[in-house]
């Protein structure tokens, strides 16, 4: 992957003058790096030829961590493009690991844990940070472990689990609060955590706990931007506090801070939604239906935007629905029904149970009943819209192939199961070795290297995980071209798909009988099964099976 992505940066320079990239090039590192920070937020076209320029002169002196910092500048360049981003940092994190930089992995997991985050991907955000934070405690990187507490005290408040947050956001808290005094501006990383957690008592209706935090912290950021975050919590609180005018009054006044742009290090997504959530709510308890509405709409447009989905934003889409329905509205009630739905797709894949206690507030079948209660409503009235009706013919259409694909989906994977239930591990029989000019190796070596196959097979070597045909070929007294040439010819396969293909047949069985394996997650079957990637593994397992694994395991646990 990192040759494949360096080898890339050709057509790329294509486009830019060689003679300023040359001139880049000879500039210090130090040099390249202020080139890109100084040009990050105003020019993106600058700052990504400083970036390029790091890499190829990194790449020129064999210098890792200058290849490394030019992959990690050319991804911040991609914002919005979450497969970009993640295939410049995963670069990065290959090379670190290949070096043994525990330092830089720490920093470049954390980030692609960010990154993830951003993009709700809460799951594989976890992942990372826990990675991240393993690290940084065998290095003792005190400010790291800090940061990934606090990091991972957002994600577990996410998920409901106020208290095992609390608690991690307390002994950040307490870290942070050491440092204060040492650097400039070293209160920010306190006041943000303090902020979180004071967010996190309000969100357990510990009231009275956020109110004296979040009091602390409006003293404390007097003055700085930061303040509005607190301001923002302190509004919420005057919605439970039922003053819903003083709520207003101090939730819009964080919003004209949360759109300046030197705001976006401290401010969230989560933050803006939380804004539009409980403007919304107060202006639904004064009665003024319509603004709050607006509000709520404002979520959805968020949504649109960031795909940033958390179970909070139902509540807004009911309240919507229901306007709608109560005013006679029905398109705009069946389209905010279908996005409310498509979210609740995501939603559940995200945060799985949780969302489940969440649906019980608007209940999926309830949802459908009234969308097809809709449709026929609408249908009635052709004569009055012709437009409704192209727009829900359209949509139904789409229902029903998604229905029909995922039916025949669920019927072949359904079928490939039963299939792999009755598959028995294949063994492979050397036949008589006849001359072959076309694979250009004597009979009696074709012959040994048969027979050590075998041997290979038939004693699961093949779960040595980074097994490769060199270091394969050596243990076989051989080299890798001959070896190679037998497998192909004799095997029928490629040396990777050998191996892979081996390692999930052995796995197949495994699972069949194994109920503790079973309950492995899929990234450590995939390391019981010779893979040191869950992705290649994910892959290998479809292209050889026919199913994802994850499927295939939930089949065999019912």
């Amino acid at each position: 992957m990192i040759i494949l992505l360096i080898n890339q940066y050709p057509l790329y320079c294509q486009n830019i003058s060689s003679k300023v990239l040359d001139s880049l090039i000879k500039l210090e590192y130090k040099e390249l790096s202020e080139g890109y920070g100084n040009n990050f937020d105003t020019n993106h076209i600058k700052a990504r030829l400083y970036a390029n320029a790091l890499l190829q002169k990194g790449k020129k002196e064999k210098n890792d961590l200058g290849i490394i910092t030019g992959l990690y500048y050319l991804g911040t360049l991609y914002p919005n493009n979450l497969e970009k981003r993640i295939i410049y940092i995963d670069s990065a994190i290959n090379i670190a690991t290949s070096i043994n930089n525990e330092g830089t992995l720490v920093f470049l997991k954390t980030h692609k844990g960010t990154v993830y985050e951003t993009a709700a991907f809460f799951d594989i955000a976890l992942d990372n940070y826990l990675e991240s934070l393993e690290l940084a405690k065998k290095t003792n990187d005190s400010d790291y472990i800090a940061i990934l507490q606090h990091n991972i005290a957002v994600l577990k408040r996410k998920f409901g689990k106020y208290e095992e947050a609390k608690s991690l956001f307390k002994e950040a808290l307490n870290y942070e609060k050491l440092k204060m005094g040492k650097q400039p501006n070293d209160s920010l990383s306190y006041l943000l955590t303090l902020s979180d957690l004071a967010n996190t008592y309000r969100q357990n209706k510990e009231l009275d706990s956020a109110a004296i935090l979040n009091k602390q912290g409006m003293i404390m950021s007097n003055g700085k931007i930061i303040q509005s975050l607190f301001r923002l919590n302190k509004g919420i609180l005057h919605y439970y506090s039922e003053e819903y005018t003083v709520a207003i009054k101090n939730i819009v006044e964080s919003l004209k801070i949360f759109r300046k742009p030197e705001s976006n290090v401290y401010f969230a997504t989560y933050d803006l939604i939380d804004a539009y959530f409980f403007l919304g709510k107060s202006y639904d308890a004064l009665s003024n239906k319509e603004q709050s509405i607006i509000y709520y709409k404002k979520i959805d447009s968020v949504l649109q935007q960031t795909n940033y989905l958390i179970p909070k934003i139902r509540s807004a889409y009911s309240e919507i629905i229901k306007y709608y329905k109560s005013i006679g509205d029905k398109n705009n009630q069946l389209y905010y029904i279908n996005r409310l739905l498509y979210n609740d797709s995501i939603i559940d894949r995200n945060y799985k149970d949780i969302n489940n206690k969440l649906i019980k507030e608007y209940d999926t079948p309830i949802l459908f009943s009234e969308k097809e209660k809709l449709i026929y409503e609408l249908e009635a009235q052709k004569n009055k819209s012709h437009y409704g009706i192209i727009v829900l013919l359209i949509i139904t259409m789409v229902i029903i192939v998604v229905f029909i694909l995922n039916h025949r989906r669920n019927k072949k994977y359904k079928t490939r199961f039963e299939e792999l239930m009755d598959q028995k591990n294949k063994e492979f029989k050397n036949e008589n070795i006849k001359s072959d000019p076309g694979i250009g190796i004597a009979d009696q070596i074709v012959e040994m290297i048969l027979k050590e196959l075998e041997t290979f097979e038939k004693y699961n070597d093949f779960l040595e995980i980074n097994i490769t045909s060199g270091i394969l070929a050596k243990k076989m007294n051989t080299n890798s071209k001959y070896l190679t040439k037998v497998i192909k010819y004799h095997r029928k396969k490629t040396f990777t798909t050998y191996i892979n293909d081996l390692r999930i047949d052995h796995i197949v069985q495994q699972l069949k009988t194994d109920r503790k394996l079973q309950n492995y997650t899929i990234k450590a079957i995939a390391s019981e099964a010779g893979f040191n990637s869950t992705e290649v593994f994910s892959k290998s397992f479809l292209k050889k099976t026919g199913i994802y694994p994850s499927y295939f395991i939930k089949r065999i646990q019912s």
